[in-house]
């Protein structure tokens, strides 16, 4: 597992919990009284030394999902970063074996190395029920807001 120094702000309610073998460096949830499924906040990231676009890499990401799940389908895909650090958000509607339906926003956000070899790409996951994620995502898009890369140990960016 790769880690990286990660400044993060927790939106409120949330709570950071330890992310196992998931293969997140940070996993967060958001316990909702009542309902079936956990909402959830999760970071990855991945070395990224090939000259893959972030669309690219945004669709790899709805092509492994796919494979763990009974339908998936993308509702929304654009690009929110610039050409220096591009990113992509995308909203999915996933759907579990068991027939619960869910909504994830993904963001990827690319982390430009000293050389091409060097660059690094961050997923950034909210998963909800529907209706949840919807009252969640301003904390989201706050929370994705938040994280900031330290360049050196010590030193904020």
């Amino acid at each position: 597992m790769m880690t990286l120094p990660l400044d993060l702000v927790i939106p409120d309610g949330w709570t950071a919990v330890d992310p196992g073998d998931s293969g997140a460096v940070f996993v967060a949830v958001h316990p909702v009284p009542g309902e079936e499924f956990t909402p959830n906040i999760t970071v990855s990231v991945q070395q990224r030394p090939d000259d893959a676009t972030i669309d690219a890499i945004a669709a790899e990401a709805v092509e492994r999902l796919s494979r763990t799940l009974a339908g998936l389908d993308v509702l929304s895909r654009r690009d929110v970063g610039d050409p220096a650090a591009p990113a992509v958000m995308q909203l999915l509607r996933l759907r579990t074996g068991e027939g619960t339906e869910l909504i994830q926003t993904q963001v990827h956000l690319t982390v430009p190395g000293a050389t091409p070899a060097d660059r690094l790409v961050l997923e950034l996951a909210c998963t909800a029920a529907p209706a949840t994620a919807r009252r969640l995502s301003p904390g989201f898009q706050r929370f994705v807001a938040g994280v900031h890369v330290r360049q050196h140990e010590g030193k904020a960016q």
